[in-house]
C-alpha cells in the first residue's frame, strides 16, 4: 500500500511511530517548511533561502528505526538542545562541542562522520550569521545539521533526500514545493495582519484565522512591519509555490491519502494549497483527520467550520471530497455546535488518556471506516451458474440469521438480491461444500490488518479438517488421507509451475475479493488468471468445510481435472 499521510511537526507522530512498522506500507510524508521561528527563525537566516527544518527534524526522529543504540543515540543528538554554557562553549572551540555531542561509544562510525561534518559546517554558517548567546541557546542540534547538508547541496529537498537516504529511514520525507523560500504571513479574525509565523503559532483570539498567504522571500524583506496591510494588498504579493516532483509522484502513486492532525493554519494549509491540482486527480481514498483539540489558530472552531477550512484550501465544495472524516467522540471539535450533518463523518475512540491520538486505534478505525458503507461491511455472495437450488436455500437460512444476531458491522448478502447497496467484497463459492459464515469474518479482520486483497479458502489446514470437509468413511483410512493430501499438495505444485506462487489449496473455490476490483466471475480458472494477471495480495487460510451429501466424486474429480487444463489455456 503507497500511503501520503499530510503533517506538521508533532500532531501525527503516534500515528507515524506505528504506520513505521507495518512491513505493507510505503509511507511518505509531505511535510511543508515554513516553520520560522526561534531557532529555526535563525537557521533559515543564516543559510538565506532554507526553508525550516524543524517539522523534518520531528519526523525523522518518528521514522528512524529505534532496534539499535546507534540510531538511539543518532535521535537523541538531533532532539538535543544547546544550553547556554554550550553555547559559550561553541563561541571558544566548535571541536571541543562537537566531540562532546558524538563522543558515545554506542554511535557507530559511520553515523559518527556523518554528524559530525555537518553539524561542523552548520555551525560555521551560524556563527557567521550570529555569536548572540541569546540566539543560540536553546539551539536545536538537529536543525544545524540540515543546516550543514544545506550547505552542501544548495538545495533543501536535495538535502532532505541525502538525510533520508543515509539512514535508510522506513518512510520517505518530501518537502511539498520546489524552487521556494517562501514564508508565511496571516490575518486574524480582525483582519489584522500578521506578518511572520510565529505570530500566527502564538495567536490568542477567540475566533479563528481569517486566512493565510505565502510570501517570497524578497517580498518579506521588503515589507514595512508597521504597517496593517489589508488581506488584497497582500494577495497580489503572494504566490503559490510549485509542487516538488517527489511530492507530485507521492500523491499520484498513492493508494491512501491521509490529512493529518495538526496546526491547520501553519502546517497542513499551506501544503493542501501547493498540492490541490494534483490532489484533485487523484483516485486514492481519502481520509480526513480532525484535532482532539483547539489550536491557537483554530479556537473555538466547529466541526462544520474545520472541515469547510480544509476543504476551501482543495477546492472542494463537497464534503465527499473525503472518503471518511475521522473525529474522537471526545474531541472538543466534535462537541462543538455545527450546521451540518456530515455522513461520512466517523465518530470513534481513537485518543488515548494525553489526549493524543494513539496510532494503531487511528490505523484500525481509518482502515475499519473504509471498509463500511452507511455503517455496515456489506459481502455479496456470488454463486456459480450451475449451482442448485438447495444450496443457495442453505445459505440463504444461514444468512438472515447471522445478520439478525450477530453483533459485529459485517451483513451478508446474495449476489443480485435484495438491494443495490455496493458491497465491500465479494465471497465466491464455487464448490460443493458448505463453510461456516463466521470465519469470514475473522478474514475480514486479517484483510484489514495486513492489507491483503484476496483470500483463499484452505479446506484442508489439518487431518481433523480433512475429517469433518468429507463423509468420513471416505478419510477413515491412513491410506485415503494420504491421497487425499498427496492431490491436494499436486494441486498446488501445479498452481505453483503456472504462476510461480505457491498457495494451498488454490482450486477450492472459496475466495474472498475487495469489490473495488472490476471483474465477473465466470469461473475458478478464470478467476485466478484474473487475480494472478493484476498482481492481487493473496492469503490462504483455514475455512471451516462440510462436504454436501450426495456430492458425486467422479464428477468432482472431471471438474477438477478440467479447471487445471484451463490453467493453462
Amino acid at each position: 500500500m503507497n500511503l501520503v499521510l499530510f503533517t506538521g511537526g508533532s500532531g501525527n507522530a503516534n500515528l507515524i511511530r506505528y504506520l513505521k512498522t507495518l512491513s505493507f506500507v510505503n509511507l511518505s510524508l509531505l511535510i511543508n517548511g515554513y516553520d520560522d521561528g526561534l531557532s529555526t527563525g535563525t537557521i533559515r537566516s543564516a543559510n538565506y533561502g532554507m526553508l525550516g527544518p524543524s517539522d523534518y527534524r520531528k519526523n525523522f526522529t518518528y521514522i528512524l528505526d529505534d532496534y539499535s543504540e546507534s540510531n538511539q543515540r543518532v535521535k537523541q543528538i538531533f532532539d538535543y538542545r544547546i544550553s547556554t554554557e554550550e553555547s559559550k562553549q561553541i563561541l571558544q572551540s566548535k571541536a571541543s562541542f562537537i566531540n562532546r555531542i558524538i563522543n558515545s561509544q554506542v554511535l557507530d562510525e559511520r553515523s559518527r562522520r556523518f554528524i559530525s561534518k555537518y553539524l561542523w559546517m552548520g555551525l560555521n554558517n551560524l556563527l557567521e550569521h550570529t555569536e548572540d548567546l541569546n540566539l543560540l541557546n536553546d539551539f536545536s542540534v538537529g536543525n544545524i545539521i540540515i543546516g550543514g547538508l544545506y550547505e552542501e547541496t544548495g538545495d533543501f529537498n536535495s538535502a532532505l533526500y541525502e538525510l533520508t537516504d543515509f539512514f535508510d529511514l522506513n518512510a520517505r520525507l518530501i518537502n511539498v514545493s520546489v524552487d521556494d523560500d517562501s514564508k508565511l504571513v496571516a490575518f486574524d479574525s480582525h483582519s489584522d495582519f500578521m506578518s511572520n509565523e510565529v505570530n500566527i503559532v502564538n495567536y490568542e483570539g477567540t475566533s479563528p484565522l481569517k486566512d493565510f498567504f505565502l510570501l517570497p522571500l524578497d517580498i518579506i524583506s521588503e515589507l514595512d512591519h508597521q504597517k496593517n496591510y489589508s488581506i488584497d494588498e497582500i494577495r497580489k504579493m503572494a504566490v503559490i509555490p510549485n509542487i516538488s516532483e517527489s511530492a507530485k509522484n507521492a500523491i499520484e502513486n498513492a493508494d491512501l491519502i491521509l490529512f493529518g492532525s495538526g496546526t491547520l493554519f501553519s502546517s497542513l494549509l499551506p501544503s493542501y494549497r501547493i498540492c490541490k491540482t494534483v490532489l484533485s486527480q487523484s483516485n486514492a481514498k481519502k481520509v480526513l483527520i480532525v484535532n482532539n483539540d483547539f489550536d491557537s489558530d483554530i479556537r473555538n472552531i466547529s466541526l462544520n467550520q474545520y472541515i469547510n477550512l480544509n476543504l476551501k484550501e482543495l477546492e472542494s465544495e463537497h464534503y465527499h471530497y473525503f472518503d471518511r472524516i475521522i473525529v474522537d467522540k471526545r474531541s472538543v471539535i466534535t462537541n462543538s455546535s455545527t450546521d451540518e450533518n456530515y455522513p461520512n463523518v466517523v465518530e470513534t475512540g481513537v485518543m488515548d488518556q494525553d489526549r493524543k491520538h494513539n496510532g494503531y486505534y487511528l490505523w484500525k478505525n481509518i482502515i475499519r471506516s473504509l471498509d463500511r458503507h452507511d455503517g455496515i461491511c456489506l459481502i455479496k455472495i456470488i454463486f456459480p451458474d450451475s449451482v442448485e437450488n438447495n444450496v443457495i436455500e442453505t445459505y440463504r437460512h444461514e444468512i438472515d440469521d447471522f445478520n439478525k444476531k450477530t453483533y459485529s458491522e459485517i451483513r451478508f448478502e446474495i449476489d443480485g438480491e435484495k438491494t443495490n447497496i455496493k458491497s465491500n467484497y465479494f465471497l465466491i463459492l464455487d464448490t460443493s461444500g458448505k463453510i461456516n459464515l463466521h470465519d469470514i469474518v475473522t478474514w475480514i479482520k486479517i484483510t484489514r490488518s495486513f492489507n491483503f486483497s484476496a483470500i483463499f479458502g484452505y479446506r484442508f489446514f489439518s487431518r481433523r479438517q480433512l475429517l469433518l470437509s468429507f463423509k468420513k468413511k471416505l478419510v477413515e483410512s491412513k491410506v485415503t488421507y494420504l491421497f487425499s493430501l498427496m492431490v491436494a499438495n499436486v494441486v498446488s505444485l501445479i498452481y505453483a509451475i503456472r504462476f510461480f506462487k505457491f498457495k494451498a489449496d488454490p482450486l477450492s473455490g472459496i475466495y474472498l475479493i475487495r469489490s473495488d476490483y472490476d471483474f465477473k466471475y465466470t469461473g475458478v480458472p478464470e478467476f485466478l488468471k484474473f487475480i494472478n494477471k493484476n498482481q492481487i495480495e493473496i492469503l490462504s487460510l483455514p475455512i471451516t468445510y462440510r462436504t454436501f451429501k450426495n456430492v458425486d466424486y467422479l464428477k468432482k474429480t472431471k471438474t477438477l481435472l478440467r479447471n487445471i487444463v484451463k490453467l493453462f489455456i
